[in-house]
């Protein structure tokens, strides 16, 4: 395929696995990133196998693993009372199931394995300080301006930047972006400061009426990641990372499990934040002309099935073997676009569904709903599965 220039707008987690998808078959791209420093500043984020065959595909897998440490078993419990509801399996029960294990991760971790491996392919891909503003097409080239002033001209451009993307309100309009009607709250802490009772058992759902509280270990169980997500009917401000206050996330808390409520007031209120989850229809489409969208800017994903990141990675590793096989960008955006929409749509389309089971809107009151596992996602593999060929 006769194409030079790929720019990649996001550097977050999926543009940084597209990059290092595309160089890994060969492209040569240009990653655009909005803030001054390549790095991630949020906590935890779940890597199910489905996801772990990419990273081990593209040479990270071990790394990252060897950095987050062994998973514990993953307890279901009910909110108030802290029985155990469920018991999820552990990592080595995947490793036998699928072929990769499941990590909790800090997105940190896994956000610098990403980058150290894409900048050691091309230390010069990664453009800091660019902010886009907008895009305009032809039958050569697209061409995307960014706000300090920098004018690209580039062969294709992949939309990475977020569910809020600029890149897709250019190209398929400015929607409005939904608040949910679900706040949430993280933080990370020092395992030292854990409650003896929630330490002994570090990853578990507390499940209840309109609220759930997860809390996992990171890092070797050095550090344990707090978040709860709560449906709270308006919401001002805007942003993901709007300090919070101990007291707010206790008062709505208040009837939790005394010893997670205790975790909620052994965070420091420095490390405390909260953010309201927004949302949009998934595309229908996801390329036009010569731009294509991946991950949140293509179907944002909330965070109740654990794969917003994982799906990213999918959509990378796809977009990546599109390119290898195919002759011409077209086939190959078409290529991605047919294997991707289903599965990628379908899951956000499943975690907006799970969020009503685990926080009691259905029938049933709270309850495990049917997790990423039970909906047989960790089945996929995005380095095998068969790619659909333009019609």
């Amino acid at each position: 395929m006769e194409i030079s220039r790929i720019s990649i707008v996001g550097g977050g987690i999926g543009g940084l696995t597209a990059a290092l998808a595309l160089q890994h078959f060969g492209y040569q791209v240009s990653v655009f990133e909005q803030t001054n420093e390549l790095r991630e500043i949020g906590a935890g984020v779940t890597i199910t196998p489905n996801a772990m065959h990419a990273l081990n595909f593209f040479g990270i897998g071990k790394r990252v693993a060897n950095e987050a440490g062994p998973t514990d078993a993953y307890l279901i419990r009910h909110f108030q009372t802290g029985d155990i509801i469920k018991v999820r399996a552990n990592g080595r029960d995947y490793v036998e199931r699928f072929g990769a294990d499941y990590h909790q991760v800090h997105r940190a971790d896994l956000h610098a394995a990403l980058a150290e491996a894409i900048l050691g392919n091309d230390p010069n891909c990664v453009f800091l300080g660019h902010c886009f503003d907008s895009l305009k097409q032809s039958s050569e080239h697209v061409i995307a301006t960014f706000t300090n002033g920098r004018i690209v001209a580039s062969d294709v451009l992949i939309g990475c930047d977020g569910a809020a993307s600029k890149v897709r309100a250019n190209v398929f309009g400015d929607e409005v972006v939904n608040y949910t009607g679900q706040v949430a709250f993280r933080a990370l802490l020092p395992m030292a400061n854990v409650p003896a009772s929630i330490r002994e058992r570090p990853l578990a759902l507390f499940v209840g009426i309109k609220r759930v509280l997860m809390h996992y270990p990171l890092r070797h169980r050095t550090i344990m990641n707090v978040l709860g997500v709560a449906r709270e009917a308006s919401w001002q401000e805007e942003g993901w990372r709007i300090r919070a206050t101990i007291e707010e996330f206790e008062n709505l808390y208040s009837d939790l499990y005394p010893p997670a409520l205790h975790l909620i007031r052994a965070i420091s209120p420095r490390t405390l934040f909260k953010w309201g989850l927004r949302d949009r229809e998934p595309l229908h489409r996801y390329t036009k002309g010569r731009v294509t969208m991946l991950g949140d800017a293509a179907h944002p994903m909330s965070p109740f099935l654990g794969q917003g990141a994982c799906i990213a990675i999918e959509d990378a590793t796809v977009l990546g073997r599109a390119f290898a096989l195919a002759s011409t960008f077209q086939e190959a955006f078409t290529m991605y676009e047919n294997t991707r929409k289903a599965r990628a749509n379908g899951v956000q389309l499943a975690s907006r569904q799970q969020a009503d089971e685990i926080q009691g809107v259905t029938k049933r009151g709270p309850n495990p709903g049917a997790n990423a596992d039970d909906r047989g996602l960790y089945l996929y593999d995005p380095v095998t599965v068969p790619l659909t060929l333009p019609v």
